[in-house]
């Protein structure tokens, strides 16, 4: 749940504390614009109060609730406060951050995951002779890193940043062969010609988009990535998203034999 929608639906919030609450959803951008003390002054409460009420909202404090609330807000409400904030947290304020961060990115993403879903896109792995996954600028490292653990296994796994149309449409290409297309938004122009071209081909796509994108009506499965977080730091959730897709799906179709290998490595390194 976001940080906005957790103001509004807490329930065990003292009198003062939902007025300040009030407050905030009525003028979140007073939030970026005051400190803790004159936010209380504003609301004719204390600091002691908004403190309280920031750890209520299961944050480390003020400073925690300011970048909280400034990522899930558009930029013309945030303005300044991502930046300011980041500026003077504090490396405490960062490690708790992006701990923060990967903590949502990742529940969030379980949250929307189909285990019957999941299972069939291990079942097309187990079976592909070749792996290929298609992303564009960062999607694109993220291919790339899951392909070298599938490489490290023996699973033929190629990152691909733009359309071969040749590759795409060519009569010989392996049917078992599996596309991977990472979109966030669905709405990549390049990520959805390619979709297109491999549908028209009958090859097998598996999206890693939002729900009800362009792109996941053109793919066999979507599996679907948490990417609604705007600003400075959105990029990460997304990124963080998609490579605990793929690591799942890597941990899944893990050849036993490889385990095994790796346990015995382990025990003559102790």
């Amino acid at each position: 749940m976001t940080l906005w929608k957790t103001m509004k639906y807490t329930q065990n919030l003292t009198a003062q504390e939902r007025h300040v609450v009030d407050y905030i959803l009525q003028q979140p951008q007073a939030v970026f614009e005051q400190n803790a003390q004159q936010l209380a002054r504003l609301t004719l409460t204390s600091a002691s109060t908004i403190v309280r009420l920031c750890k209520k909202l299961g944050l480390n404090g003020y400073p925690d609730f300011q970048l909280k609330l400034a990522l899930e807000l558009s930029p013309e409400q945030r303005q300044h406060g991502v930046a300011e904030t980041m500026q003077t947290m504090g490396v405490e304020g960062h490690l708790q951050t992006i701990s923060s961060v990967y903590d949502e990115a990742l529940i969030e993403t379980r949250r929307m995951c189909i285990p019957a879903v999941m299972q069939k896109v291990m079942d097309w792995i187990k079976e592909a002779r070749r792996i290929d996954i298609y992303g564009s600028d960062s999607n694109y490292y993220t291919a790339e890193l899951a392909c070298a653990r599938w490489n490290e296994i023996g699973v033929t796994a190629i990152a691909q940043n733009n359309a071969n149309h040749h590759y795409l449409s060519s009569p010989h290409i392996d049917p078992s062969t599996l596309s991977f297309i990472i979109s966030h938004t669905g709405r990549n122009r390049s990520m959805l010609d390619i979709a297109r071209t491999l549908k028209s081909n009958g090859r097998r796509i598996v999206a890693l988009t939002v729900d009800g994108s362009p792109l996941a009506e053109l793919s066999d499965y979507t599996l679907y990535t948490y990417a609604q977080r705007p600003g400075t730091l959105g990029k990460m959730y997304s990124m963080m998203s998609a490579q605990y897709l793929f690591d799942v799906l890597y941990a899944g179709t893990m050849p036993e034999d490889v385990e095994l290998a790796a346990d015995r490595s382990d025990d003559e390194t102790l």
